[in-house]
């Protein structure tokens, strides 16, 4: 056998970030390499291993056979291309493909929604333009991404694309159909408490509609994470909640603090103060391991949001300022991007102990409580202030 006969697993990327890496779109899981490491896997997905490299690389061949990254036999896989990524780089696209919604939540921060599509040529130049730069998640996100008009075709772009793919939905018409089709590692469903804490956010009769969508997803092999944002009609609920998730057996559950935005304007007996939120925040929920961040920067430093406008953003939350129009290429757009650096945050200056981990929290945030883009985000600080 030559050595050429070696090919990376359809699930294995090479992504030249901050580090050198091998992305398993699958799983999640960034693997930092070292400069042996890069070179043979680059080699190996170049197809220019040569005889005379047996030996030198003979402890990786061996170890990437054992761990399921390279195999022997032909693979069918993409194969994108392997440059160097703009620093920071952009890891994560938040594309809003619609502002249409089959609900109209209490709390949700794109507002009134309405018949706003991102057109399927501009979806196609993102995703294209989000794989050159070694981008590793794409979410999906809307309103409710299903009802864009055009999500088949949609759907049918995504196994071409060398990065994980997940949906954000509210499950509520994620019928078995979608899920026999779906092209997506991962699905992101909404859970804002049990019954009475859920239907009051999200109107009435949803709540047993979003659990067995996310027991039917489950159950299809899918990941499943469930994200739950805290409310004063789900206070109560917590203990209860977590053991629902817990026996669901999902992937990851996410729960955050309400921001004041949106439909929250006008909902506001519904938000809840940062310390009784802090505090949710550091008993519920549980996560993977997170990729390694550029280290003195803060939040959102790999993340790029495109609206269903077609205007890009910082975030989400963003809307009212945008970098740019898609038109412009997503390079150009996140070389316009402001970076937030901890050294400027007003945490930095109080040498809060925890800056390196919560990263200065949410600065739309933290700007909807102060005013100031530097202030701190309270939700975080008391989410990760020691109890007394």
């Amino acid at each position: 056998m030559s050595l050429n006969d070696y090919y990376l697993k359809e699930n294995f990327f090479i992504k030249l970030i901050e580090f050198p890496s091998l992305y398993n779109v699958k799983t999640d899981e960034l693997y930092c390499l070292d400069k042996k490491a890069s070179e043979f896997l680059q080699k190996v997905e170049r197809n220019t291993l040569q005889n005379k490299d047996k030996e030198e690389f003979s402890d990786l061949i061996n170890f990437c056979l054992e761990e399921g990254i390279i195999t022997d036999k032909p693979v069918k896989r993409l194969h994108p291309k392997i440059k160097q990524a703009p620093l920071p780089s952009l890891r994560y696209l938040e594309l809003q493909i619609t502002k249409r919604c089959n609900l109209r939540c209490k709390h949700c921060f794109v507002g009134e929604g309405g018949e706003v599509d991102l057109p399927i040529d501009k979806i196609t130049k993102i995703l294209k333009d989000f794989e050159e730069l070694q981008g590793l998640r794409l979410l999906i996100t809307g309103g409710e991404p299903l009802l864009h008009p055009q999500f088949d075709k949609i759907n049918s772009l995504l196994p071409e694309l060398a990065f994980r793919k997940i949906l954000f939905t509210n499950g509520i018409i994620l019928t078995e159909d979608w899920l026999n089709k779906l092209n997506v590692q991962e699905i992101q469903i909404s859970l804002d408490g049990i019954k009475e804490g859920h239907e009051s956010l999200r109107g009435k009769n949803t709540f047993d509609r979003t659990l067995s969508a996310i027991k039917r997803a489950i159950t299809k092999g899918f990941d499943v994470s469930v994200a739950t944002v805290i409310h004063k009609k789900n206070l109560h609920e917590f203990d209860k909640l977590e053991k629902l998730i817990k026996n669901l057996g999902v992937r990851e559950w996410t729960v955050d603090a309400l921001t004041l935005s949106g439909n929250l304007k006008f909902n506001q007996e519904f938000w809840v103060e940062p310390e009784l939120s802090g505090k949710i925040m550091r008993k519920y929920g549980f996560t993977k391991e997170e990729h390694p961040k550029a280290e003195g920067y803060g939040c959102g430093t790999h993340l790029l949001a495109v609206l269903a406008t077609g205007e890009a953003a910082f975030c989400s939350f963003y809307e009212e300022s945008p970098l740019g129009n898609v038109d412009e290429g997503l390079n150009t757009l996140w070389k316009k991007k402001k970076f937030i650096l901890l050294k400027e945050l007003e945490c930095s200056h109080i040498n809060c102990p925890f800056i390196n981990e919560c990263f200065g929290g949410c600065r739309y945030r933290a700007l909807t409580l102060s005013g100031k883009q530097n202030s701190k985000d309270l939700f975080k600080c008391y989410q990760f202030l020691e109890e007394k």
